[in-house]
């Protein structure tokens, strides 16, 4: 496993880092888990490596598998998108914080409007990569 990253945020600005680098991750509804009872929420999906540069043999870029975990998560709203469908994937564009008295409001927002908003006593997240990255099938497009 070469290449793999493994970030911890613990404030505002370093959510904002690992935003960066999940942007366009892929991510299947049934991959992801609000745990009530352990105060935490996470999933797992396929990460763009936007920190890779191009190379002849993946010009398109390349994907690898991905962990992001935060504790200390004390609720959780879902919108855009049912749990059930566990099937449905999508597709992650920022993910965003916001002090909401002594919590915090961490915000993803996904392409096609759907969200998440947890409330958490502080930020406390992770980025594990899990293995080896492959080739995309696309570099992801953000034009209209």
């Amino acid at each position: 496993m070469t290449d793999t990253l493994k970030l911890l945020a613990q404030t505002a600005d370093d959510l904002t880092v690992i935003s960066t680098l999940l942007q366009d991750t892929t991510v299947r509804v049934g991959d992801m888990a609000w745990l009530p009872a352990e105060r935490r929420f996470v999933f797992v999906g396929n990460r763009f490596r936007w920190e890779q540069k191009r190379r002849l043999f993946r010009p398109k870029g390349e994907r690898v598998r991905t962990a992001f975990s935060l504790i200390g998560v004390i609720g959780a709203k879902f919108s855009g998108f049912k749990l059930s469908d566990t099937e449905t994937v999508l597709d992650l564009l920022s993910i965003t914080t916001e002090a909401v008295g002594d919590d915090v409001a961490i915000t993803l927002a996904f392409a096609g409007g759907a969200g998440i908003r947890l409330t958490a006593e502080c930020i406390d997240a992770t980025l594990s990569d899990l293995g080896d990255g492959w080739e995309a099938l696309r570099r992801p497009d953000h034009t209209l």
